[in-house]
């Protein structure tokens, strides 16, 4: 068996067909290896450049001959230009194949909306964090008469109230109105006539009042000596006129030759 099969071997039909097998084979393998750079492009590569701070349209114009192609996302970022790119992947410089996919991360023409919480009740520190997690800003602060000091006691937006629920863009400003502390109760205005001004800001202390402006008639050597003169509101001893805790009384001080 062995011998027929050393002496088919040594024909030349064999060697002729090994030839033409081999010749067949290595014809098929350059196929491959040309295909195989066909598809995949080798060689063929573009440097990306850094897209950061342009527009999509001036991205596109850099890589018109490197047939790359872009896949969007937005983001919001107060202070950026909208529509300008903030982040690339690949990243700046890097080598790609052409016809590849790069991500852009762009700023939003319009901020996204956003619903605040319930803000009343809570204190003006709560009201911070509140508002500022959710990316709005603490604007105009209006204080009214309550017994709940710096305590919200509403909110608005462009002159409009707010409630629970309502949808404001990202980085709007709230408007807030909060307790003084005071309360609504009032009181008569006290008598300062023949006070010093360290006397009369003692006795405003003691009703929930405050020293408003000062002014001074006739000659004044040494102020730490001038009495109230006049005050407005005005005492008037038997008058049931109320003023509410937290007004300002004006004076004027007059020291005697």
């Amino acid at each position: 068996m062995l011998q027929r099969l050393f002496a088919f071997i040594l024909t030349p039909e064999f060697r002729k067909n090994l030839l033409i097998a081999l010749g067949i084979g290595f014809f098929l393998l350059i196929i491959a290896i040309f295909s195989l750079r066909f598809f995949t492009r080798h060689g063929e590569s573009v440097t990306l450049p850094d897209f950061t701070g342009l527009t999509v349209d001036e991205a596109q114009n850099l890589v018109v001959s490197g047939n790359i192609t872009f896949k969007v996302d937005t983001v919001y970022q107060e202070g950026k230009k909208p529509g300008t790119i903030v982040q690339q992947d690949p990243d700046a410089n890097t080598q790609v194949k052409e016809g590849r996919t790069v991500y852009l991360l762009i700023i939003s023409t319009t901020p996204p909306q956003v619903k605040i919480p319930d803000l009343e009740g809570k204190t003006l520190t709560e009201v911070r964090a509140i508002l500022d997690g959710f990316g709005l800003k603490v604007g105009a602060m209006v204080y009214k008469n309550d017994i709940a000091k710096d305590v919200v006691l509403g909110a608005s937006y462009k002159g409009e109230p707010l409630s629970a629920g309502t949808g404001l863009p990202k980085g709007a400003i709230v408007d807030l109105t909060l307790g003084d502390g005071f309360g609504a109760a009032e009181i008569s205005a006290p008598d300062l006539t023949g006070l010093t001004r360290e006397e009369a800001i003692f006795l405003l202390r003691g009703n929930s009042l405050f020293l408003g402006k000062v002014s001074y008639t006739g000659e004044i050597t040494d102020s730490s000596k001038a009495k109230v003169y006049q005050q407005n509101p005005a005492y008037i001893p038997g008058d049931s006129t109320k003023i509410p805790q937290g007004s300002m009384i004006d004076i004027i001080l007059h020291q005697e030759n």
